[in-house]
């Protein structure tokens, strides 16, 4: 008796080792970090099956921000939409970052449906908020970073699965959304010491403390281009722009940011 005991639980503990992922690992939410983000450099392929953004389901993010920016502080609603034609569950994960690091808060307003991971800088689906028709969406609130950073960008992951208890068959979409600050009261100089200016033919940049970063936007917010990790002086080739005001956005090795004005003409 004691050796069909031992038998039959040495074969449970194998079924439950064996059972699919799909069922006992993440239908209750992403562990973090695969939102396929710069920072994460993951996403939900590594536990399910076949080719990113391949297939017939899509994902989009989307925001009451205005188009004129976000205000430093204030809290916006973002809108994750995952869509197939024929799948019925749905997961996925959402961040933000700003300069290589994760930045303003995200407040949950779904408790039944997402939650947090990621220590707090993502969120992710529970399980009751898996379930969909043809389209899924989650809705969560992010508070604006209290200091400005010009540009955020959200990053998302969502896997479409075909729900036969398996890894195999689901597909996985990526997709990133881009706000801006506000214009108008993002200007600032905290570094001093750096210096900004229009030569004619170049846009120039000198100081005692070389960039990790630099933004170059339209004065309607637009990103025309971003460099990273550069040594000064710098120089921004300026050929290819059209006559008006830019916004040149850095952040300099010791953590400080400055934002410039610079007319093109």
């Amino acid at each position: 008796m004691k050796k069909n005991l031992f038998f039959l639980s040495t074969i449970c503990g194998l079924l439950i080792m064996s059972y699919p992922k799909s069922i006992t690992g993440f239908v209750g939410g992403s562990p973090g970090g695969k939102t396929n983000s710069p920072m994460d450099g993951q996403n939900c392929t590594a536990c399910h099956s076949g080719t990113v953004n391949s297939g017939q389901g899509s994902v989009t993010i989307s925001s009451d921000i205005p188009a004129n920016g976000y205000i430093v502080g204030n809290t916006y609603s973002i809108a994750v939409e995952s869509s197939h034609p024929t799948y019925t569950r749905y997961g996925f994960e959402l961040t933000a970052e700003s300069f290589g690091i994760k930045t303003g808060g995200f407040t949950i307003v779904n408790s039944s449906q997402t939650k947090l991971t990621n220590g707090g800088n993502a969120v992710t689906h529970k399980s009751a908020g898996t379930l969909g028709s043809a389209t899924k969406t989650w809705s969560v609130n992010w508070t604006a970073p209290s200091t400005g950073n010009l540009s955020v960008d959200f990053y998302a992951t969502t896997v479409t699965a075909n729900g036969n208890s398996q890894n195999s068959g689901d597909n996985v979409y990526t997709t990133n959304y881009s706000v801006n600050e506000e214009v108008s009261v993002a200007i600032n100089n905290v570094n001093t010491d750096l210096k900004v200016a229009f030569n004619g033919s170049e846009i120039t940049i000198d100081g005692a403390s070389n960039l990790m970063a630099l933004n170059l936007y339209s004065i309607s917010g637009k990103l025309i281009s971003n460099q990273y990790e550069m040594q000064l002086p710098t120089n921004i080739n300026t050929s290819n722009l059209s006559k008006g005001i830019y916004i040149v956005n850095t952040l300099d090795e010791n953590g400080n940011r400055q934002t410039n004005k610079i007319s093109i003409y």
